[in-house]
């Protein structure tokens, strides 16, 4: 039975500073399809594109030449934005906002009819109740990354997109965040995800796409790989890019 897309990348390239001495060809020709009720997972070395890409894939940069598409409409189609959720790989801190407002902002803009039991409902899945009148800027790093992940979930979307989510999350964390994203799977939700951490890339993706310099060098159906088998293709990438 063939797949549902949820995403599709055709062609796509990106330079930053074309015209300068030194360009920076962040993404050349990709092409790669993403399928609907997936995990789909991203990794590379840093510099790999991967930040890039997600944005072309939000809409919130325009690439040089390709296209776009989510559930078969272009990214800044209305229709697409509600259903997208999106974690950044930035945290927003603010001195005069604390956590309950900025989710309730965040809600509003979401469409959420009745955001006080869904912010209840999330912090309490992430065990953040105790800060709903803190200061964001008076939170861990590691409470904030929670709050970015808890507002990308408002709403119902149909596709997270997620930049480095595990980052700063202590391992307690790590595993609410496995769990909640698996359990959204079940309800039908596409999700994608860049992140550096192989071992949860492995633990909980359907697949995972290994790009580097703007170029896609692997494409791995998780379900038939070995525990560990990320992070020797990993090695054999350093190993091979050291010995050139």
């Amino acid at each position: 039975m063939e797949k549902s897309l949820a995403i599709s990348i055709n062609n796509v390239s990106k330079t930053y500073k074309p015209k300068s001495k030194y360009p920076t060809h962040a993404l050349k020709d990709l092409t790669i399809d993403i399928n609907k009720d997936e995990i789909t997972g991203l990794i590379g070395p840093n510099g790999a594109g991967k930040t890039t890409l997600l944005k072309i894939i939000l809409g919130f940069l325009k690439s040089d030449k390709g296209d776009v598409n989510i559930f078969g409409e272009k990214p800044d189609d209305l229709s697409v934005r509600k259903k997208l959720g999106y974690q950044p790989d930035m945290q927003y801190i603010s001195k005069s906002v604390n956590v309950g407002t900025f989710l309730k902002i965040n809600a509003h803009l979401a469409g959420v009819k009745d955001s006080d039991s869904e912010i209840r409902y999330l912090l309490e899945s992430f065990h953040l109740t105790s800060s709903y009148k803190k200061m964001l800027q008076s939170l861990s790093r590691g409470m904030r990354q929670k709050v970015e992940i808890i507002q990308a979930f408002l709403g119902t979307p149909e596709l997270l997109v997620f930049d480095e989510p595990t980052a700063f999350l202590d391992p307690p964390s790590v595993f609410e965040l496995r769990d909640f994203i698996e359990a959204k799977k079940r309800d039908g939700i596409t999700i994608l995800f860049s992140s550096h951490n192989l071992t949860e890339v492995e633990k909980i993706c359907d697949r995972v796409l290994f790009i580097n310099e703007g170029v896609l060098v692997g494409d791995y159906d998780m379900k038939t790989m070995e525990t560990g088998f990320l992070e020797e293709a990993f090695r054999k990438f350093k190993d091979e890019r050291i010995s050139l």
